[in-house]
């Protein structure tokens, strides 16, 4: 099967945690803080900080993280033939919802720690984090629905 028939064949669920991953790592190098000054006409001041540079990196810093562990986790079996480690008591549906709402929540952090000067990577980034959550959601009831047949 060639590899644009076996992505076109992935659920929503694994489309949107799997894209978001990648996106997500793309969103992080944009602005996710953004400040400039002009000091009457003479000078002016402006920076960018990404999603890997303060203010409070690390809450970014491991929404990124987690997100590519879940597009890894999503594509490795689908197209390298990855064999996924049994979890336990813990189902892979179960930990995919975990993981996106621990992304959602770390995209949320970053934001209530510094609501000042938001660029538009944070924007993206925080799109990008409500649909991975939504995906980990959707695999997890993809997950309990092949489970009760």
């Amino acid at each position: 099967m060639a590899m644009q028939e076996k992505i076109m064949n992935l659920s929503l669920g694994e489309k949107l945690v799997a894209g978001g991953g990648v996106l997500m790592v793309i969103f992080s190098f944009l602005p996710w803080h953004h400040f400039s000054a002009d000091i009457e006409g003479i000078v002016s001041v402006s920076f960018n900080r990404s999603a890997w540079q303060s203010p409070d990196a690390l809450w970014s810093m491991l929404a990124v993280l987690i997100s590519v562990a879940m597009a890894v986790v999503v594509l490795g079996p689908k197209l390298a033939n990855m064999q996924l480690p049994n979890l336990g008591t813990v189902t892979w549906g179960q930990a995919m919802l975990v993981g996106g709402v621990a992304v959602l929540i770390l995209v949320l952090l970053k934001f209530i720690s510094e609501t000042s000067y938001l660029g538009f990577g944070f924007y993206l980034g925080f799109i990008d984090a409500v649909a991975i959550a939504y995906g980990g959601y959707l695999l997890y009831t993809e997950e309990r629905a092949a489970a009760s047949h």
